[in-house]
């Protein structure tokens, strides 16, 4: 039986951060991971995501300036694209090996099962540890559903050599928004089937509005409202049979299944292990550490916390070091977490909705001010052909504080963090107007929303 101070289960950035923080501290950390190391965010989400979304939202910012300057048509290179992806992608398991090798951090490749509240088996080996640290991320959720085996998930996508003719999104997430808008610039037949009236529920319902708008100018096909009951093989398409609203039959090429993540948990024997979760993950107190097991911590997409984010991850994996060094005394901190959906033009909120803010108003007495507006008039969008953008702003006017923020434009996933730090740190409306932003700029027009 090998001893270690900490086993990290998991080699994604939540892991990677865990293991770095108490290996700094001089404890003996062992990482194990039964995927190839890296982790989601680098190796099959956030980053190979942002590659091709980098390379879609030039094509569309060109085109957006035909008339102003700008001519020729811009088009989408998917295989030399993907070659770039996997330029980034498949260097990454030898460089976060060595990265944990250089910090003295040892390795373990396997399958991980408990086999006691702080003993585990690694492969064919047995490990023990004071204390655990579970990183070890979501799977893509399957649909239970005939003919589901025809189905694409996420991973798969960003995996594909060529994109099909047509393609359907089955789901109403960022996820699916981010994947059509790529399809639909490039030039493919796209559709995404949603069984909810709402798309991006997390997001604004007047900022939604306008990116469903601007998705249908570029061809997509939203179905809500709509179920898929059975997937079946035709020839060289796929054919779906709908419930819901027209049409009852859909045939496509490609049918790609984003309906949300489930925790990577079930084959840990977290039973053995003494270890509460719930569908949603681990469940965890506020230091991170587990209700049911206090030699274990669990962090990131795996917990059960109100995001899945690499931000939230990290800030939770540090979270857990802190308190495996040192006690439990530092709380992980989900205030003013700004999200982002990269589609083209980018959706971000970040602090209250506008009911929660009409709520909040209501029950503390203060007065409430939303202001908003459509941002395509200004010079900022005009110069760049953007035909799409708004905001919402929500203060307390007799504070002069920012509840919440919800924007639609380009460069509203950095617009966004001005308005997180605002909220996080209490920055009035008047402090801000204050500043001498950079101008002109995006970030400026800031003054303009507030």
């Amino acid at each position: 039986m090998q001893q270690h101070d900490v086993i990290v289960i998991g080699s994604g950035t939540a892991g990677y951060t865990a293991a770095h923080a108490c290996r700094k501290a001089g404890k003996s950390v062992l990482v194990a991971d039964k995927r190839p190391f890296g982790g989601t965010c680098a190796m099959r989400g956030c980053q190979p995501k942002k590659i091709l979304v980098a390379a879609a939202t030039a094509m569309h910012r060109a085109n957006a300036l035909h008339g102003q300057g700008i001519t020729g048509e811009s088009r989408l290179d998917w295989p030399s694209l993907m070659r770039f992806k996997r330029d980034f992608t498949e260097a990454v398991p030898e460089k976060s090996v060595q990265g944990f090798h250089d910090a003295g951090i040892n390795t373990a490749h396997g399958a991980v099962t408990f086999t006691g509240p702080n003993q585990m088996r690694i492969g064919s080996d047995t490990h023990t540890a004071e204390h655990i640290v579970i990183a070890a991320g979501t799977v893509p959720r399957t649909l239970p559903i005939p003919g589901a085996d025809l189905l694409l998930d996420s991973d798969a996508f960003l995996e594909l050599d060529n994109l099909p003719e047509s393609i359907v999104f089955l789901g109403g997430g960022f996820i699916c928004f981010e994947f059509a808008f790529i399809c639909a610039l490039a030039g493919v037949r796209t559709t995404i089937v949603h069984r909810s009236d709402r798309f991006l529920r997390n997001f604004d319902t007047d900022m939604v509005d306008q990116l469903l708008e601007a998705g249908r100018n570029l061809g997509i096909t939203l179905l809500p409202e709509t179920r898929v009951e059975k997937v079946e093989q035709a020839g060289p398409n796929l054919m779906l049979t709908l419930s819901g609203r027209e049409p009852s039959e859909l045939r496509v090429h490609a049918a790609v299944v984003a309906v949300g993540r489930v925790p990577e948990v079930h084959d840990l024997a977290l039973d053995v292990a003494g270890v509460a979760a719930s569908p949603r993950g681990v469940t965890v107190n506020a230091f991170m550490q587990s209700v049911s097991n206090p030699a274990v911590y669990a962090v990131g997409d795996v917990a059960d916390t109100p995001y899945q984010l690499a931000t939230t991850a990290d800030m939770e994996a540090e979270t857990a070091a802190a308190n495996i060094l040192g006690g439990n005394r530092t709380q992980a901190d989900h205030m003013a977490v700004p999200h982002a959906v990269f589609s083209m033009p980018t959706l971000a909120g970040v602090g209250m909705s506008e009911k929660g803010a009409r709520q909040a108003a209501e029950k503390q007495g203060f007065q409430l001010a939303v202001n908003t507006g459509d941002a395509t008039v200004w010079m900022t969008s005009r110069r760049i052909g953007q035909k799409h953008a708004a905001y919402k702003v929500l203060l307390n006017q007799d504070a002069g504080t920012i509840l919440g923020a919800h924007l639609l434009g380009h460069n509203a996933e950095e617009m966004i963090n001005i308005f997180a730090m605002a909220i996080k740190f209490g920055l009035t409306r008047t402090q801000l107007k204050s500043l001498l932003w950079a101008y002109p700029t995006h970030v400026s027009d800031i003054k303009y929303m507030i």
